[in-house]
């Protein structure tokens, strides 16, 4: 089985470049994965900071930045792996690994944020149910209350965007 395995540097100082190319193919499928999950995780940021009202400031695109260059760094490393262990196993599966892990962690931080918009709606849901029970006696009054708030919230929305 081994003897019909052609290996990323055994492709290649072999003359395969079919082989080589297939299995370089792969590992840049990996990564395309890889930017696909870090792009989604950028988009799903911008998009909750937006809705909450957040500042979206260059800072974190900074930190985008510098996550893309560490994960980067990583698959690379993940690949000088798998080029030297080509002699044992035929493909690539430290970069399979590595994208797989990176691709976790993106998946996870985008329901987190998720989790944390939920956890501010609720935040809010309970303030609105404080509002209605301080003017418990007077039922209008905490429904008169509640709308001043929810339009100046709105108003100051509307300023921002």
């Amino acid at each position: 089985m081994k003897e019909n395995v052609v290996l990323f540097i055994q492709s290649y100082l072999n003359g395969d470049y079919v082989s080589l190319e297939t299995k370089l193919a792969i590992v840049a499928i990996m990564w395309l994965f890889v930017a696909i999950a870090i792009t989604l995780d950028l988009i799903s940021g911008w998009r909750k900071a937006k809705e909450r009202n957040e500042a979206r400031t260059s800072y974190g695109l900074r930190r985008t930045v510098t996550k893309v260059v560490f994960y980067y760094a990583m698959m690379f490393f993940a690949f000088m792996f798998d080029c030297i262990g080509t002699f044992f196993y035929p493909l690539p599966y430290v970069t399979f690994i590595a994208a797989g892990f990176l691709i976790f962690i993106e998946g996870k931080s985008i329901l987190e944020k998720a989790h944390d918009k939920d956890k501010r709606k609720l935040n809010n849901s309970l303030k609105d149910l404080s509002i209605m029970l301080d003017n418990r006696d007077d039922l209008i009054k905490g429904l008169t209350e509640l709308v001043k708030k929810i339009s100046e919230e709105k108003e100051v929305k509307n300023e921002k965007d």
